[in-house]
């Protein structure tokens, strides 16, 4: 009876392997990549869409408030000042005291408005003129938002609208507000030095901007400072 052979215990080890298919790694990195970058063009479209048709945005804004400054109603020698910056004061309280050239009874000077004192100028000693700006009061508990809108932006943009606001100092808080009041009028029309000649032949036309207010609500205690640039958003749909 025939029989097979059978291969020896070393001719089976000996045999060759089957080789391995290789997987190709580089180009499945450069489509995970591709997909990737997909994916972020085509959030950053969608944002744009929104930003574009449900809000309107500007980076040119600011924290803002009715500052006002201290004045003497004559003219004189400032022989007293009672003020800090930093320091609260109500209005109608006595902050200085003045001496006209022409008389030797002192009159006071008052804080005009409630609110903290920004910034002072006056000193003891000095000449001063009538109305003359000693010290600037502002009230930080009731500070706003003051931002510029395009003009092609400013037709969607009205009072009473929902608005989100970041400052650049304190980073992603995020401060809700709402949409006071918007200027009627451009903010170059109160320019001291027109952005434009529109009397010459070499006109360029140049894009404008409308004053708009936001309400915060109350800054008591809030990290904010007076003229920090700001981000808003507006929503208008």
């Amino acid at each position: 009876m025939a029989t097979g052979a059978v291969p020896s215990e070393k001719e089976a080890v000996s045999a060759p392997a089957q080789p391995r298919t290789r997987v190709r790694r580089r180009p499945l990195v450069l489509g995970i990549i591709g997909l990737i970058a997909l994916a972020l063009i085509a959030r950053f479209g969608y944002t744009y869409y929104l930003d574009s048709t449900l809000y309107v945005t500007t980076d040119d804004a600011l924290v803002d408030s009715n500052m006002v400054s201290v004045a003497s109603l004559t003219s004189g020698t400032l022989v007293s000042w009672r003020l800090k910056p930093g320091e609260r004061v109500r209005a109608g309280q006595v902050v200085g005291q003045v001496k006209p050239a022409t008389s030797s009874v002192y009159m006071n000077i008052t804080a005009p408005i409630d609110g903290t004192i920004l910034r002072v100028d006056g000193k003891e000693g000095q000449v001063i003129a009538q109305a003359q700006a000693l010290a600037y009061i502002a009230n930080l508990d009731t500070m706003r938002i003051t931002a510029y809108i395009d003009e092609n932006q400013i037709h969607k943009v009205q009072a009473g609208q929902a608005v989100e606001v970041t400052v650049d100092a304190t980073g992603n808080n995020v401060y809700q507000g709402t949409v006071s009041e918007v200027l009627p009028a451009t903010a170059s029309s109160f320019a001291i030095i027109p952005s434009s000649d529109r009397t010459t032949s070499n006109f360029t036309k140049v894009t404008q901007r409308i004053e708009v207010h936001i309400t915060i609500g109350s800054t008591a205690g809030t990290p904010l400072y007076l003229g920090e640039n700001a981000y808003v958003r507006i929503h208008t749909a």
